[in-house]
């Protein structure tokens, strides 16, 4: 099955733009306060919510805007939480960067690990989330037009604090939204993930909205298909409950 994502991305861009003057309207416009105005989010939570339910679950059991136990903190919100007969099924994670990625692309890439890192926990140590383990998602939809597209240069100053080499080539000329791609691919590839999808997104000249999935194994349609395989994987292993 195609998703149609174009679609879901117009509704993303009309909410966020009303985000925006919404809050200019109230004399707030610092990008901290649009970030937690999250409405722009709702399609996109709603979208892969219908995965889980296109895949096999029953509705009620694929909730958006969640909280599960953490065991790093008390707990975590996760933007879609799946369950089958009272078992976890998947928790998915749903950022986006509309605007100032220098001040915030690092601590999102630190608090998807930690994302991870903790709900993992939780089921290791407490057995919380019933017998499936735990399946984790994460997906970012970026505003291409947020940075020029130029390489990311270190300051004069960055460079004097550096102690070890930055030999890693796969940052070489990185901007940060490949600084994202790289990221999630190897979230993915490390097992800290399970599954993800990358958009980068635009408003063309005409008004009109465009994007692309540069991560192939992070695309709408891998996201679906990794949630199905779950989706199947649960119900056959909880047949019997």
């Amino acid at each position: 099955m195609t998703r149609d994502v174009e679609p879901l991305l117009i509704n993303w861009w009309k909410a966020k733009n009303e985000a925006v003057a919404r809050l200019a309207a109230d004399g707030r416009s610092d990008t901290g306060a649009q970030a937690r105005d999250s409405r722009h989010m709702q399609s996109i939570a709603m979208f892969v919510k219908q995965m889980f339910v296109d895949a096999g679950l029953d509705e009620p059991d694929v909730k958006v805007d969640s909280i599960i136990p953490g065991y790093y903190r008390r707990s975590k919100n996760w933007d879609v939480v799946a369950t089958h007969k009272g078992h976890l099924v998947g928790v998915v994670e749903l950022k986006s960067q509309a605007s100032s990625p220098g001040n915030n692309a690092n601590n999102r890439i630190e608090e998807a690990i930690g994302s991870a890192v903790d709900v993992k926990a939780v089921q290791e140590e407490t057995g919380a989330f019933g017998k499936l383990g735990v399946w984790a998602a994460w997906c970012m939809t970026f505003n291409r037009d947020a940075e020029s597209g130029d390489p990311i240069q270190l300051t004069r100053m960055q460079k004097a604090k550096i102690r070890f080499p930055l030999d890693d080539l796969a940052f070489k000329n990185m901007t940060y939204a490949y600084q994202y791609a790289i990221a999630l691919e190897r979230l993915i590839a490390r097992k800290v993930y399970d599954a993800g999808w990358m958009v980068l997104t635009w408003v063309n000249d005409d008004g009109t909205v465009d994007y692309v999935e540069p991560i192939p194994t992070a695309t709408a349609e891998t996201l679906a298909i990794k949630i199905e395989e779950r989706v199947k994987f649960a119900i056959q292993a909880l047949r019997e409950e």
